[in-house]
């Protein structure tokens, strides 16, 4: 089983909709560590959006790694963008496992912004979307890490 360090959701823009951290160290310059990892892959994205780099496919690999963790990348038809940190360990992270989670990050997000109630997205598209504070999207988040539904709600 993969361990998921990170998820991150950024809008079209770069700009941050979702960042939550499951390391088993939490705060300060650790979730600094996160958004640090998110704006990085912010560059990767970038690069794979120039005109010469034409491509329809949504998933875009492993971005960049570090000592500790890989960084993997997948964009939207619509230009947002998740950013999944996993630990480095033993074993082999196949492409296979991490698309799957990609594909389950992007359902809970479309079933996010599919809710009526959700001001997600505007109709400027100049304009900057607005955090994710939906409990229901965390606790997909959540699942989708691998953290216990007890745990998540005890954070809350």
């Amino acid at each position: 089983m993969l361990s998921i360090l990170s998820i991150a959701v950024l809008g079209r823009h770069g700009n941050p909709l979702f960042l939550e951290s499951y390391s088993s160290r939490r705060g300060g310059q650790t979730d600094l560590k996160w958004h640090y990892a998110a704006n990085t892959a912010l560059d990767f994205f970038e690069e794979r959006e120039l005109p010469a780099a034409k491509t329809t496919e949504s998933y875009l690999g492993m971005l960049f790694a570090m000592e500790d963790y890989a960084v993997y990348g997948y964009q939207t038809n619509t230009r947002v963008k998740f950013v999944l940190a996993i630990a480095l360990a033993d074993a082999v992270v196949r492409d296979l496992d991490v698309k799957t989670i990609f594909r389950a990050i992007h359902n809970a997000y479309i079933a996010h912004i599919s809710n009526p109630f959700t001001s997600a997205e505007t109709d400027n598209p100049a304009a900057f979307a607005a955090p994710i504070r939906s409990v229901k999207f965390k606790r997909a988040m959540d699942a989708i890490a691998g953290r216990s539904i007890s745990a998540a709600s005890t954070d809350s």
